[in-house]
């Protein structure tokens, strides 16, 4: 029976196996630290549904998922084979190899990579998406195209390609022919995030001779000197996972809803959780108003620290709501309806009975957010005028904004 051995924070502690397509997880005797919520320790091996929730949502959606399988030339619908190619690094602290390869025989270095030779990889993600060295052996959850790398120090133009014991520090996405300027709307979005006081990963457009790229620091990374790498990897789930949720994203098809994601976070072991409740509450409210129509289940995550849990920085925040091309509709519904230009204030007073707090509670989010949004919109406007960053787009997230803003009066 094909099978991968699975590392957790750089130790084996079990195999992943295929068996008529169907996939199951045993742990080793040796492991002591469990994966997931969904897959404590124990002596048996986990069944299909429980194995494909977790490590099916460790890998790339939709078309990054097809390109990355023509380029390996493996089926798209078949998590093992993909796994088995692109599992060398995950998001988190979790590896997989093809079973007998050990890890530590990998050949661990840091190569420098030119700028360059970033451009051409950022214009080539088309034909070689995920792209870790010449070989692939990344493995990150999302629909857009990205490469990992090693920037060291942090603020410096100096990058790598890791392999081995040395793990990535960063993220790099590039433009999208279809999606006008979507890094600087990204980047905005997460600044502005970060301004009015949530937790968002630390991000930044760098130029790599001529060629533009949205850079986006790892939070799934921290420093050890004791390591090689002088970094370690902290583990993560996404609500997906954490829900058993293999194949779904959109509340609409079977994924997550706001409610099972505010559930779960009040009925597990999350450190300082009354801040988690709030933050993930204030999160809905913010991806609302900036017209992100794509915040589901898999774009919320998780920290594994010291036996609890922690929210993980907000991530991935874009104003959907500016590309006509894409739906409007919402990925999690807010008292049931998908239709932003529906929503009023009544739909989030509703939405926070049905959770069990008080609607006052949601009013006063939706007020402060929405103040602290239009307190710091110049300060944003000042750091991008002094990066030099230009985009229409940006014009059209703000009208946006104030309109989303007006139908929550």
């Amino acid at each position: 029976m094909p099978a991968l051995d699975v590392y957790f924070y750089g130790k084996k502690i079990g195999k992943l196996s295929e068996k008529n397509s169907r996939l199951s997880f045993k742990y080793n005797e040796n492991a002591d630290t469990p994966l997931s919520v969904n897959l404590p320790l124990q002596k048996e091996a986990f069944n299909d549904k429980l194995t494909r929730s977790f490590f099916n949502n460790l890998l790339p959606e939709e078309g990054i998922r097809e390109a990355v399988a023509r380029y390996k030339q493996v089926s798209s619908n078949n998590p093992f084979a993909l796994l088995k190619e692109i599992g060398g690094e995950c998001a988190g602290a979790v590896e997989l190899y093809p079973e007998g390869e050990e890890r530590e025989e990998e050949e661990s270095s840091l190569t420098p990579i030119s700028e360059n030779k970033i451009a051409e990889l950022l214009k080539n993600q088309a034909q070689i998406p995920l792209l870790t060295g010449e070989e692939i052996r990344l493995s990150l959850a999302g629909a857009q195209q990205k490469i990992a790398l090693a920037i060291i120090p942090e603020n410096s133009n100096n990058y790598y390609l890791p392999r081995g014991s040395y793990i990535s520090t960063h993220i790099i996405k590039p433009q999208n022919p279809y999606f006008k300027d979507i890094i600087y709307n990204e980047h905005f979005c997460m600044s502005l995030a970060k301004l009015i006081g949530l937790p968002t990963a630390t991000s930044s457009i760098r130029d790599f001779s001529g060629e533009k790229g949205y850079v986006v620091k790892r939070f799934d990374r921290e420093i050890d000197d004791s390591s090689t790498s002088g970094l370690k990897r902290i583990h993560q789930e996404d609500f997906c996972q954490a829900l058993c949720l293999p194949d779904k994203k959109y509340q609409k098809e079977g994924g997550a809803s706001i409610k099972q994601c505010y559930k779960f976070i009040a009925n597990t072991d999350f450190s300082r959780k009354a801040d988690a409740l709030r933050i993930f509450l204030k999160a809905i409210v913010f991806n609302f108003i900036i017209g992100n129509s794509d915040a589901h289940g898999k774009n919320f995550s998780f920290l594994h620290r010291g036996g609890k849990y922690e929210l993980s920085p907000l991530y991935d925040l874009v104003s959907t709501g500016v590309y006509t091309a894409l739906s409007p509709n919402l990925a999690m519904s807010i008292d049931g309806e998908y239709n932003p230009n529906l929503i009023h204030r009544s739909h989030f007073e509703a939405m926070a009975r049905d959770l069990e707090i008080k609607p006052a509670m949601i009013d006063k989010i939706i007020d402060e957010t929405a103040s602290k949004i239009q307190e710091v919109l110049p300060e944003l406007d000042k750091q991008f005028a002094a990066a030099g960053y230009k985009s229409e787009l940006i014009k059209q997230i703000k009208e946006l904004m104030a309109t989303r803003i007006k139908q929550l009066s």
